[in-house]
């Protein structure tokens, strides 16, 4: 961990407290015809910790991946440090912008706002380790995220069918009812689950090398 830490340095820091105080800014002069809890804590971090995972969580992108990988006594260990440094230290940061948030718009739950981010954040990221293990082509795990993300936003219309509530990433930013909306991010829970799993047999198995 100390080691990574090193390696990853302090931009991911400074970017992540750059962007809680924007964030913070933005909430407390936008008014209230946005709820920005949800906006914040279900689009804006959840995308920006998959791009974070995808830039620094490097596997087979790593320029020292074929020697890690002969040397390392757990290669899948070695990805899943990286991974819960990354996602602790920008949860943080979502946890601190939650916390600034409540105060500026009192009539926000914290314990809402974990249940919002958490699920979606998890999905994206462990998405994105998936994808760094499969391919060699630097920013592709970031740029899927985004496209992934992007189309996520655009096709909000689609939720009028009852099914894509269910797999939609932003089921309360676009007010989805309960108990559908929490179905659906138990799903997101169990795709990211699944995310690992997979990742694990790649490793495991070393497809890469076939």
């Amino acid at each position: 961990m100390k080691q990574e830490l090193k390696i990853i340095g302090v931009n991911p820091i400074w970017i992540s407290a750059l962007l809680t105080g924007a964030f913070w800014i933005v909430c407390a002069t936008g008014g209230e015809n946005v709820h920005w809890g949800y906006l914040g804590f279900e689009l804006i971090f959840p995308f920006y910790l998959s791009v974070v995972v995808g830039e620094w969580c490097k596997t087979r992108t790593d320029p020292m991946f074929e020697v890690i990988a002969a040397q390392v006594k757990s290669l899948f260990r070695w990805i899943v440090c990286k991974f819960l440094l990354l996602f602790g230290l920008v949860s943080i940061f979502a946890l601190v912008g939650m916390v600034g948030v409540m105060f500026l718009k009192a009539n926000m739950s914290f314990g809402d706002l974990v249940i919002t981010f958490f699920p979606t954040s998890f999905f994206l990221a462990s998405l994105c380790v998936l994808i760094s293990v499969t391919t060699r082509v630097q920013h592709i795990p970031t740029m899927i995220m985004g496209v992934l993300w992007l189309f996520s936003v655009m096709s909000m219309s689609l939720l009028r069918f009852k099914a894509v509530q269910y797999f939609y990433l932003f089921a309360r930013y676009a007010e989805i009812q309960e108990p559908v909306w929490i179905i659906n991010k138990g799903i997101l829970l169990a795709v990211g689950i699944m995310s690992w799993i997979c990742t694990y047999v790649i490793i495991k198995k070393r497809i890469w090398a076939k």
